[in-house]
């Protein structure tokens, strides 16, 4: 599976972002835009000719946006998302496509009142574990809560719950660690 190299937004990147936030929101098709924006992302991610021809400098600005135009066209996504990511590979910034889905995605989210958290375990979570903690975060922040799972199994049980700047380390790697840090301290 292919992936670009670069996921976080650069500051040109969330300008960009926030354009197309902007104007899919006076037109009313957030929703679409958000939904085609994800769909254009996971084809660049699966697809190492796209994002080869994304990231390289190999092809040149023309290049890149008639093949784009191409890949929009025949991918069926909405006249609007085609319209962005002609504007940005017409001005040199198609490596900043992919990371800007993620800003316009925060974006989309803020707007919702939607609160992002990931939970990292050490194996799979069941449906019923992720329901549970769904259930227990969204009583927690008062609203809805969009969780991501992570498997590591380094954290050997137990789990990790971010959201925003917050950590919650409940993990059992952890607390051998707090337990060897005090057992150094006595």
């Amino acid at each position: 599976m292919a992936a670009s190299t670069r996921t976080h937004a650069s500051e040109a990147a969330r300008r960009y972002a926030r354009a197309l936030f902007e104007l899919a929101q006076d037109t009313g098709q957030l929703a679409d835009v958000h939904n085609d924006y994800k769909a254009f992302v996971e084809m660049a991610k699966g697809s190492k000719d796209l994002t080869i021809l994304l990231d390289s400098p190999a092809f040149s600005r023309d290049e890149k946006v008639k093949s784009l135009a191409e890949v929009m066209k025949k991918s069926g996504l909405g006249t609007l998302l085609a319209n962005f990511v002609g504007v940005m590979a017409t001005n040199g910034r198609t490596a900043d496509i992919v990371p800007a889905q993620s800003a316009f995605d925060e974006l989309y989210a803020k707007q919702r009142g939607v609160q992002r958290a990931v939970v990292r375990t050490a194996k799979d979570m069941t449906g019923a574990e992720r329901a549970r903690i769904e259930s227990i975060l969204a009583k927690a922040v008062g609203g809805e809560v969009e969780l991501t799972s992570e498997v590591d199994p380094s954290l050997i049980g137990g789990i990790q719950l971010r959201i925003g700047s917050k950590l919650v380390d409940a993990s059992i790697a952890a607390k051998l660690e707090r337990m060897n840090t005090a057992m150094k301290g006595a």
